[in-house]
């Protein structure tokens, strides 16, 4: 049995004082010191929503921003709109920067810091009181992605965020509002789009959620429809190569290749703007084209992507359904192959029932879903309207019929789709056009038996080559063990 220490009780007291003494240091010096270095000086103490003034000097120019009416406007080197998300970043860089660092010295050479002649230096001004000293901007640090800065005639340099800098690279453009054409989805009443070869097209609302496409009063395509409003509306300026154009033949828009005016509000105050397109050009291997609005100066350049996207026609906007229905009133289905097969499943009081299944169940989920394909079936485009000889199109005698009727075994349509040359169409039989559909909207409906029933139950264990069951062989293995032990 181990022998007892005694405790000292000196040498508790001693601990203690120890570990007070500590505490005391922890408590009056460092957590100060902590708590100083968590809230660290801000390079200006003004609050953003008082500033109404930024003016941003280069050594090569110089921006200049305002704020009227609660909205920022660029004053220089052009009047123009600005992009408030963009002069809010400038903002916060600079209201919300804090000293990192200061070298309390001023160095007799400030051209190592990049300070002898600043990138930039940012000047604010404010609703009331003194406005806060200028903040001069220098170079990077080599490491720890810091940037020098100096605040007015401060005889000393700061260390701030590398974000200072970058916030404060800006061009002209950067600044300017980029967005062409305003408008609110739901208070569009019209659409015009005006091409160059003359395959004009009009989407006109009839309900919120109800458009039709002219010439041919036929229904618009409602996610076709939104997509091409957000297109419209999403379109942005990437340059501003013209703000007071006088001669708009150069930018060929005199004959502009597209032009989509867009009318809104309500009958009593109805507004339109058009956004007009013009010639291509070529920035840094980039496709641009330039654009402008009917009721403003600005030339614009947008990417050509912008162009392709409103470049429509009325057969891309007009709704390529090709059998709607309510899947709910299906009673019966009927999917005929060319090559011989067939499959043919009806509602039952607890599902679907299918014919040849055998001792195999339905797969509830895949019916269900082959119901949706059919009544989700679109053309991705126009391939004839009318159809004409359907021979074209593998139409004539088609890979797949698809025939539903509902409950009192009426018709509810039947689709047809076949594969012709590499292209795949489908239509409904007797129907007024034919689609082209893409390959796999053709291959959701082509389906075999096996595809509408659940997997064949697993057989049960295959007896061993011996004719002994999988139990048995486990023992007779269990015996060889023992008898080789």
């Amino acid at each position: 049995m181990a022998a007892e220490v005694p405790v000292s009780w000196l040498r508790i007291v001693v601990l203690a004082v120890v570990v007070a003494g500590l505490g005391a240091y922890l408590y009056l010096h460092e957590l100060p010191q902590a708590e100083k270095e968590a809230q660290k000086e801000k390079l200006v103490t003004v609050a953003k929503e008082a500033v109404t003034g930024i003016v941003l000097a280069y050594p090569d120019r110089t921006l200049e921003l305002a704020k009227q009416d609660g909205k920022w406007r660029l004053v220089k080197p052009v009047d123009a709109p600005a992009d408030e998300t963009a002069v809010q970043g400038v903002l916060r860089a600079v209201v919300d920067g804090e000293v990192q660092k200061s070298l309390d010295e001023l160095p007799a050479d400030l051209a190592p810091f990049g300070l002898a002649t600043p990138t930039v230096t940012v000047t604010l001004a404010v609703k009331d009181g003194a406005a806060p000293p200028p903040i001069k901007v220098g170079k990077n640090t080599s490491i720890g992605a810091k940037t020098y800065v100096r605040r007015g005639d401060e005889p000393k340099v700061l260390l701030a965020a590398s974000s200072l800098q970058y916030a404060g690279s800006k061009q002209a453009k950067d600044l300017r509002e980029k967005q062409i054409v305003a408008f609110q989805d739901d208070q569009v009443k019209k659409v015009e789009i005006v091409r160059a070869d003359g395959q004009n097209t009009t989407l006109v609302r009839k309900d919120a959620d109800a458009w039709v496409v002219e010439p041919g009063g036929f229904p618009a395509d409602l996610t076709e429809v939104r997509s091409y409003l957000s297109s419209v509306r999403s379109a942005r300026a990437i340059d501003f190569p013209d703000d007071t154009p006088t001669d708009l033949a150069k930018y060929g828009l005199t004959a502009p290749r597209l032009t989509v005016r867009v009318s809104s509000g309500t009958d009593a105050d109805m507004k339109s703007s058009a956004l007009v397109f013009g010639a291509e050009t070529t920035v840094n291997s980039a496709k641009h084209v330039y654009a402008k609005r009917d009721d403003a100066a600005p030339v614009y350049t947008v990417g050509d992507w912008t162009f392709r996207s409103l470049n429509k026609t009325a057969d891309e906007l007009r709704d390529k359904t090709i059998l709607g229905f309510d899947p709910a009133r299906v009673q019966s289905v009927r999917l005929e192959r060319k090559d011989g097969g067939a499959v043919a499943f009806a509602r039952a009081d607890a599902g679907w029932n299918v014919e040849g299944a055998g001792d195999r169940k339905p797969n509830e989920g895949a019916i269900t879903r082959f119901l949706d394909d059919v009544r989700e079936l679109r053309g991705a485009s126009l391939a004839a309207e009318p159809p004409g000889a359907l021979d074209r199109f593998g139409l004539d005698a088609p890979d797949v019929r698809v025939l539903l009727t509902d409950k009192e075994q009426q018709p509810l349509g039947t689709v047809l789709a076949a594969k012709k040359d590499g292209k795949y169409y489908a239509m409904r039989a007797d129907g007024p056009a034919v689609f082209e559909v893409r390959d796999y909207v053709y291959n959701r409906l082509d389906k075999k038996l096996d595809d509408f029933l659940s997997p064949a139950a697993a057989p049960d264990d295959a007896a061993t080559d011996d004719g002994a069951t999988g139990d048995d062989a486990v023992d007779d293995d269990e015996a060889e063990d023992s008898a080789e032990e």
